[in-house]
C-alpha cells in the first residue's frame, strides 16, 4: 500500500490516492484534528481494511472522501483526494454530486437512520438510479427489483413497496448496499456494515459485499474497528489511532508481523476460542487521548508499554520498514540504540 508518485504497472489500477488529507473540526472546546494528515492508496478491485478503536477518525476519513464533512468540520488546505487523478476537493459541488453514488458510493454504519421513513425502499433505490442514469422510471423499477433480488432479499417484487421499519436489521442493509450498487460505482466505502446485525447475518453480507466486489471488479474501503472481519475480507490494512495512521501493510503480514505496539494491542485484545476463560482478555491500557488536547510527541505514548523519552518528545513519521509502513521509534536504530 506504498505511497508511489507513478501510475505504471502498479498504478494503472490505482483507484483513489489520499495524500495529506487533514480534516479537523473548529469547536469552542477548541480545534479537533479528527484526521490529520494521512496518506492511502485503494486500487481498483481490492478491499483496504481502515481499522481502529472508535474516535480515531475512521468515519471522518470516509465522510472527507464523499465530502459530506458536517459544520464546524472542515478539510484543510494542501489535502488532495484524487480519483484517477482528479482532485475531489477542486471540484464545484455540481460535479461532486455527480460523482456522489454514480462513481463512489457510501453504505452507512446504521441504515435505520440513512434510509427516509417516509419513503418505500424501493422508491429510493429507484431515485439513485433516476438521479444518475438517462432510464425511466419503468425502467427505474425494473432495475431496482433485479437489485433487491441481486442481495438476497426474498419476494423483491412485494419488498419493493416496503417501508425501512418493515425490514429486519439485516434486509434493511441488504437495502443499503442494493443501493450502494445502483449505478455500479467504482469504489464503495462501508463505514461498519455489520455493526447492528447478529454474526450470522454479518457473515451473510460481508460474503455478498465481497462477492459482489469480486463480481463487479468494485474497490472497498472496509471500516471497522473488527479485526477477524478485516481478516476475512481486506487484503491491505490501515491502522488509525488518533486521526493518524500508524502502520500500513498487507492483511497477511499485519496478523503475522504487527509493528506498531497500538496494533499489537488491538490483536492481543482478540478473544481466542481455544484460551483459557480464566485467563482475562488483554487490554490496552488508557483511554484515546483527547484530540483537542493532545500529548506532545507520539500520541500513543501514554498508553505504550515500550514508551522511550524521545516518544514523549516528538512525533514519529510514517516511514518503511520491510513491508509495513509504520510510525514508531522502536524501529529507528539510531534512536533504540541510542536509549
Amino acid at each position: 500500500m506504498g505511497v508511489d508518485n507513478n501510475h505504471t504497472a502498479n498504478g494503472r489500477d490505482e483507484l483513489l490516492r489520499i495524500s495529506n488529507l487533514r480534516t479537523y473540526f473548529y469547536t469552542s472546546d477548541g480545534v479537533i484534528p479528527a484526521v490529520d494528515g494521512i496518506d492511502l492508496v485503494i486500487r481498483r478491485g481490492k478491499t483496504v481494511g481502515l481499522v481502529g478503536e472508535s474516535g480515531c477518525g475512521k468515519s471522518v476519513t470516509a465522510l472527507s472522501i464523499m465530502q459530506l464533512v458536517p459544520p464546524p468540520g472542515r478539510i484543510l488546505p494542501g489535502s488532495q483526494i484524487l480519483l484517477e487523478g482528479v482532485d475531489l476537493l477542486s471540484l464545484p459541488p455540481e460535479r461532486m454530486y455527480d460523482i456522489r453514488g454514480a462513481r463512489i458510493a457510501m453504505i452507512f454504519q446504521e441504515p435505520m437512520t440513512s434510509l427516509n421513513p417516509v419513503f418505500t425502499v424501493g422508491d429510493q433505490i429507484a431515485e439513485a438510479i433516476l438521479t444518475h442514469k438517462r432510464v425511466g422510471r419503468g425502467q427505474a423499477r425494473e432495475e431496482t427489483i433485479e437489485l433487491l433480488r441481486q442481495v438476497g432479499i426474498p419476494q423483491p417484487e412485494q419488498r419493493y413497496h416496503a417501508y425501512p421499519h418493515e425490514l429486519s436489521g439485516g434486509m434493511r442493509q441488504r437495502v443499503m448496499i442494493a443501493m450502494a450498487l445502483s449505478c455500479q460505482p467504482e469504489l464503495i466505502i462501508a463505514d461498519e456494515p455489520t455493526t447492528a446485525l447478529d454474526v450470522t447475518i454479518q457473515a451473510q453480507i460481508l460474503e455478498l459485499l465481497r462477492s459482489l466486489a469480486e463480481e463487479h471488479n468494485t474497490a472497498l474501503l472496509l471500516i471497522t474497528h473488527d479485526l477477524g472481519v478485516i481478516a476475512e475480507m481486506a487484503q491491505e490494512v490501515a491502522v488509525m489511532y488518533a486521526g493518524k495512521i500508524v502502520e500500513q501493510v498487507d492483511v497477511v503480514t499485519l496478523f503475522r508481523e504487527p509493528k506498531h505496539p497500538y496494533t499489537r494491542g488491538l490483536l492481543a485484545s482478540i478473544p481466542l476460542l481455544t484460551s483459557d476463560r480464566s485467563v482475562p482478555l488483554t487490554m490496552i491500557k488508557g483511554t484515546v487521548p483527547n484530540l483537542a488536547r493532545l500529548p506532545p510527541g507520539c500520541r500513543f505514548a501514554p498508553r505504550c508499554p515500550h514508551v522511550m523519552p524521545i516518544c514523549r518528545e516528538k512525533e514519529p513519521e510514517l516511514t518503511p520498514h520491510g513491508a509495513t509502513r509504520v510510525a514508531c521509534w522502536l524501529y529507528e536504530p539510531a534512536v533504540v540504540g541510542g536509549e
